[in-house]
């Protein structure tokens, strides 16, 4: 019998005792080794959690990926460490923060040398190393960003279309020609960003269900080997450009986002009134082209869950879905407007709170969410132990299987995320900044530069329970200096390196 059917016999009688749970300490109480589960990490760029039904909003379509929450559990609120692709996703590989990285932006070398770079460098392992030493080959399907040399590449698909929305390729725009059609495209004023618009393509002619093609290939190839897999499929949905074909479209009238007030725009810092609503492009836009980028958006990422549908076909064929580790996760969110804002590089919610998903059946529980915040640092360490290999000791984050299972309730007194816009590729952003970083913990969050480079703090303080919205900006209220005080010194112990 190959190990595949004898894993399809054995979960299928736990399953059907309720045990499933237990498995893997029934295995090692008994003398043998628990099998090492299979990872499926599906991740999505730019994905912010609201994007996912399962995180509440009625008008988003992802019944893959609400199922695969239905199987496991669900974090309500998980930080990314920095809202820009590739310090988050090797924060997330590292379980580091981004300044011990020093990996702060996607850009240029900043005009003057930061204070964090005066510390040695410490040395880092990855969760790729981690697998292969333990004699499993990561392998990706997609976008790779961070890390690459640790995965062995399968192959990737490039959006059709360029950030700006034009066809990459002859087939593309030949295809475009064909159907005679025009369609409406949204672009930022500034950069010129392709935000939205409906193409003239069938769903299976898009880059994203070509992905899905090569994603399902493959597992159909790894369902079917002996030992445990690790396969990453990157999309590069949501992310700019952004179209869409028009039966994944979602019809902006049933989209309830918010737009902002004079008197919120107003309060906000310095800093975001002038150099990321340039980048943004954000208030130069329409409540029409608001509403077919909002419509694009969620339908990118309805394309993607049809996807996930097709990989856990898949693993359910092959009998593995129970002994497999589904992880989803996004390197970070996007604004759709709210705060006049679009894009990234910003810390509020929609930018910062990330899908995080994680299933499996024969080791985890089910239909569980857990609302306490925790940050996607704890990602690597948490696969680790789920998977019964040992965690590294050189690493900032720690396992949430203690969270998950219920014998602690609170997790860490804040989270953080930080990037030195002092390092941007976009020239105002660049300019006398650098270093802003975001304390949030359950009740509040602080905004503000912590840079021996920038003499203002420009500041934002928001008290997440009675102003969910971010609209009322507190900061310089001295009513609040104490609060200020107090998230500034959690700041300022967590700016340490850990060797």
């Amino acid at each position: 019998m190959k190990r595949r059917e004898f894993l399809q016999t054995i979960f299928g009688l736990g399953i059907g005792m309720g045990l499933q749970p237990l498995l893997p300490a029934m295995a090692a109480a008994a003398g043998r080794p628990a099998f090492r589960p299979n990872i499926l990490w599906i991740m999505m760029d730019d994905g912010r959690a609201d994007a996912v039904g399962a995180y509440g909003q009625p008008w988003v379509r992802t019944p893959a990926m609400d199922a695969i929450a239905g199987d496991g559990v669900l974090f309500q609120t998980a930080i990314i460490q920095n809202p820009v692709c590739v310090p988050s996703r090797s924060s997330m590989l590292s379980a580091r923060y981004p300044y011990e990285l020093e990996m702060m932006a996607m850009g240029k070398p900043p005009e003057r040398e930061p204070q964090y770079y005066q510390h040695p460098k410490p040395q880092v392992t990855n969760l790729l190393e981690v697998w292969r030493a333990a004699g499993v080959d990561p392998q990706n399907v997609g976008k790779e960003h961070g890390f690459d040399k640790d995965f062995t590449s399968l192959g990737d698909v490039p959006p059709h279309f360029d950030v700006y929305g034009k066809p990459r390729d002859d087939a593309t725009r030949k295809q475009l020609e064909i159907a005679h059609s025009t369609y409406p495209e949204v672009v930022t004023k500034t950069h010129r960003w392709a935000i939205g618009g409906i193409i003239p393509l069938q769903p299976e002619a898009t880059s994203t269900w070509q992905l899905g093609d090569r994603a399902v290939e493959t597992l159909d190839r790894l369902g079917q080997q002996d030992g445990p897999f690790f396969l990453r499929v990157s999309f590069h949905a949501p992310h700019v450009p952004c179209r869409v074909p028009e039966s994944y479209f979602v019809d902006p009238d049933t989209i309830r986002l918010p737009l902002p007030t004079q008197e919120e725009l107003d309060s906000k810092p310095q800093f975001e009134k002038e150099g990321l609503r340039v980048y943004a492009g954000g208030l130069d836009l329409s409540r029409e082209q608001i509403d077919i980028a909002r419509g694009t958006y969620y339908g990118m990422v309805s394309l993607v869950d049809a996807q996930v549908g097709r990989m856990v076909e898949v693993l359910k064929k092959h009998g593995v879905y129970d002994n497999t580790i589904i992880a989803i996760n996004s390197d970070q969110g996007f604004q759709l407007g709210e705060h006049g804002l679009w894009k990234k590089r910003v810390f509020y919610e929609q930018n910062v709170k990330i899908p995080f998903i994680l299933s499996y059946p024969a080791g985890l529980p089910q239909g569980k969410e857990i609302s306490e915040p925790v940050e996607m640092m704890d990602f690597m360490p948490t696969l680790l132990d789920l998977s019964g290999l040992e965690v590294p000791g050189n690493v900032r984050g720690r396992s949430l299987l203690p969270l998950i299972n219920g014998e602690v309730s609170v997790w860490r007194p804040a989270c953080f995320s930080e990037i030195d816009h002092s390092q941007s590729m976009y020239d105002e952003l660049r300019h006398g900044t650098g270093r802003r970083v975001m304390v949030r913990t359950r009740e509040w969050k602080l905004i503000a530069f912590m840079d021996a480079r920038v003499e203002e703090k420009d500041g934002a303080l928001y008290h997440l329970q009675t102003d969910p919205g971010e609209t009322k900006n507190l900061f310089g209220d001295p009513k609040y200096a104490g609060v200020v005080a107090r998230l500034e010194d959690l700041a300022r112990q967590w700016d340490r390196r850990v060797d």
